[in-house]
């Protein structure tokens, strides 16, 4: 009688658990990891070391592709994932532009569209003209605002995005009305081709993206719109408060997926991409790029974003620039 005591506890046990473990979900097919924006840009660099980190450490057991959809300052690339609900095989590198553009009415879709699933970190944003520009300091470009606040052209990336969003903030505070300012967009690499090229006179955009061609000589950077000096080999550029300038602009990475994502799916992708910043090939890409560090899962992921919402739409309307 005890043993048979014993072959119904188990098998109850059994049947508690299995339920469970049954509900547990992994990829079936290759994971694609979009990119709103052309090759060369942060977000396409950020999916790409997403790629190498889960192939270096084994932490997917699918293949694992990257795909850039440039359009619309990354809407075209969001469209992709509102049609196909529920499916967690589809990635999507995010960044503040996903909340901005829709507080400005340049953008349909916005963060709620989609499944949020995690805060990757920060990069700060910078100001760099040609080397042979007279420019050579924040001030110097503050001045020149003044003095064309609505000749002067800056080139960004995205209209409506964060890098815009500092563009007008530079225009504002040299006395200027953004809504009338010379900002022309381009597509990821074709932004720093025009700095380079003079065919505007500045460029906005991260830190990182710029330091390869200040590097080389092409260019030079005036100012990082970071609280504090950041290190390694960015170290030599001056903040914009340093220069007496109070910007501070951070242009966050994240992830998402389509909506109606499963408990389940949820639950692997927190788990992966926690692990994810815990790795080394991950740790040298945030190192490299001079990132802030800063990793929340999923449910505080959404929180954060309904926070990014409200600063954002509260200094975008101060700008000017939120739709009514």
């Amino acid at each position: 009688m005890k043993r048979q005591a014993a072959r119904l506890a188990i098998c109850a046990m059994a049947f508690v658990v299995t339920p469970v473990l049954a509900q547990a979900w992994k990829p079936e097919k290759d994971i694609e990891i979009l990119i709103g924006l052309t090759a060369g840009s942060s977000q396409d660099r950020t999916g790409r070391a997403l790629q190498k980190t889960w192939q270096d450490a084994n932490l997917v057991s699918v293949p694992v592709t990257v795909i850039n959809r440039p359009g619309g300052g990354g809407q075209l690339a969001a469209t992709v994932l509102t049609q196909w609900p529920g499916d967690a095989h589809l990635l999507l590198v995010i960044s503040p532009t996903i909340v901005s553009r829709y507080i400005t009415g340049l953008g349909t879709l916005q963060y709620s569209d989609l499944t949020p699933l995690a805060l990757l970190g920060n990069q700060y944003l910078a100001v760099a003209v040609r080397a042979e520009s007279p420019l050579k300091s924040a001030r110097d470009l503050m001045a020149r605002l003044k003095r064309e606040p609505h000749t002067f052209s800056i080139g960004v990336n995205s209209a409506g995005g964060t890098l815009h969003m500092m563009t007008a903030m530079l225009i504002r505070t040299a006395g200027g009305d953004p809504r009338k300012a010379r900002i022309p967009t381009f597509q990821g690499g074709e932004l720093m081709t025009a700095g380079i090229g003079g065919h505007v006179d500045a460029i906005v955009t991260v830190a990182s993206n710029i330091l390869p061609h200040v590097e080389s000589g092409k260019l030079n950077m005036l100012g990082i719109a970071a609280p504090k000096r950041l290190t390694g080999a960015l170290a030599a550029v001056p903040t914009f408060r340093e220069q007496g300038i109070e910007i501070v602009v951070s242009n966050w990475a994240g992830v998402a997926a389509p909506k109606a994502l499963t408990a389940p799916q949820v639950a692997y992708w927190d788990g992966v991409l926690a692990a994810t910043i815990a790795a080394p090939s991950w740790k040298a890409f945030v190192d490299q790029n001079q990132w802030e560090a800063q990793y929340l899962p999923s449910a505080l992921y959404v929180k954060h974003l309904q926070a990014e919402e409200k600063r954002l739409r509260a200094a975008l309307a101060d700008l000017g620039l939120a739709k009514q």
